[in-house]
């Protein structure tokens, strides 16, 4: 076990403090979804593919050196006839021809085609490079949304839970009552059916987690537990609900409050006018335009030199090898090619104009999505002031329906509905916390700086 945590620890991993118990980070989270993401891994590699295809066209920029060999072999050898004084017929060769030597050739003109074309796959590299950013940031959300429900129904849970806690002393002090006889049969009937309805609804919750739970195991890349799961949030070890389904984990998160704080700066950022989604159909349309522009260029001349030494058999009618060093100097120029290159360019460049129009496309949406989200915020904000005074009043009332309960001025039906709407007013903060995350996680993922982990 002493060499196992180090490795959990690494690999960013739930970490089990002891049986039974599992604690979540948001940060150990994103970095499990990131190294277990096949989008992510798949848009990396297709990146660095493209960015190798990119330096292998550069090659052709530069001189090309080669080690050249021919073997050639002549059923008939021609011949020159020649007086019989001067040695009769002579064959003009060999059956056996070969040559063998270092030869380089180099295009130093070719209207600039090579490097269009370089151009071209460069700018697709980065568009490659900048659509694996966008998966990373499409992962990094997916992983942060997770992580809010799980954090929300742990949330409810504990809810819940305190609620059932006071329902369950309320009935065990109305039970005395109604041994004592101050109290009715019915208020203690009502009371015990307010204590199973919290418990139905803390199932319900507990279900929630679990699914939250398999739902984040997915997406960070872990096995699936096979066993049914029963979460409870952790701040409710120890405690006494009664009769439930005992806990298969506690789980400890991040507080609601903590990652409200770490994302909170984003309410103030805007979008980035050149994210990944924008900048990937403007690379996109830059290697269009390069390719269009090399194409035109194939219709130009094209000047290449060349140098060889060799090794080559026979020398003419002489059976012997001998060195050859040759130069070259050969131009190029199309005449007819059925219309082959202008087509292409013109292809290359209404594609370029379709990607730049998905550009203007992705820019706008992404101003749509990020400002949407940041008023959702601003509304969710001025909610939750409502919302914390609402706890606070539904507090108070609960209590003050309890003690005149207590008192005989109140029906337990009034006690039962108070400590409801402190349940609902609670619940309604914690959903409303969770739903400004969501949001701030949007805004996030369509920031001009994107959160890191």
């Amino acid at each position: 076990m002493k060499n196992i945590l180090p490795v959990i620890l690494l690999l960013g991993l739930p970490v089990r403090a002891a049986a039974g118990d599992a604690a979540f980070t948001l940060a150990s989270v994103e970095s499990s979804a990131l190294a277990s993401s096949k989008v992510f891994k798949s848009a990396r590699d297709e990146a660095e593919a493209a960015a190798a295809s990119a330096k292998s066209a550069r090659s052709a920029l530069y001189p090309k050196v080669l080690l050249e060999g021919q073997l050639k072999y002549l059923e008939v050898v021609p011949f020159i006839a020649m007086p019989a004084a001067l040695g009769g017929h002579r064959p003009m060769g060999d059956n056996w021809n070969y040559s063998a030597g270092p030869a380089a050739y180099w295009t130093i003109f070719d209207y600039g085609a090579v490097k269009k074309y370089y151009e071209s796959l460069r700018h697709t590299a980065q568009s490659k490079a900048v659509g694996a950013e966008h998966a990373r940031r499409r992962v990094l959300f997916e992983a942060r949304t997770a992580y809010f429900r799980l954090r929300l129904a742990l949330e409810k849970v504990y809810l819940i839970g305190d609620n059932l806690q006071l329902a369950l002393a309320q009935l065990k002090d109305i039970s005395f009552s109604v041994k004592a006889g101050s109290r009715s049969r019915l208020d203690e009937l009502m009371a015990s059916q307010e204590v199973l309805a919290r418990r139905r609804d803390l199932l319900k919750a507990r279900n929630d987690i679990s699914d939250a739970l398999r739902d984040l195991s997915f997406i960070t890349g872990a096995a699936q537990d096979p066993r049914p799961q029963a979460p409870l949030d952790a701040r409710m070890k120890d405690k006494n609900y009664g009769v439930i389904e005992p806990a298969g984990d506690y789980i400890t998160a991040d507080t609601l409050e903590s990652l409200l704080s770490k994302f909170a700066a984003y309410s103030a950022s805007g979008p980035d006018p050149a994210g990944p989604s924008i900048k990937a159909f403007e690379e996109l349309a830059a290697a269009y335009r390069s390719a269009s522009a090399g194409a035109g260029a194939e219709r130009g001349p094209k000047l290449q030199i060349s140098a060889k030494s060799s090794l080559d058999y026979p020398n003419g009618p002489n059976l012997y090898s001998f060195n050859q060093n040759t130069a070259g100097l050969s131009l190029s120029l199309p005449l007819f090619e059925g219309g082959k290159s202008s087509l292409k360019a013109r292809e290359s460049s209404l594609a370029a104009d379709a990607a730049l129009e998905r550009s203007v496309e992705a820019r706008n949406i992404v101003e749509r999505d990020f400002y949407k989200a940041r008023d959702a915020f601003m509304r969710l904000d001025v909610q939750q002031k409502i919302n914390i005074e609402a706890v606070d009043r539904a507090g108070e009332a609960a209590e003050l329906a309890y003690g005149a309960y207590k008192a005989g001025g109140a029906t337990y039906l009034e006690v039962e509905n108070a400590n409801l709407r402190v349940l609902s007013a609670k619940t309604t903060v914690a959903s409303a916390t969770a739903e400004m995350l969501y949001q701030l996680a949007v805004m996030a993922s369509l920031a001009k700086e994107g959160y890191r982990p």
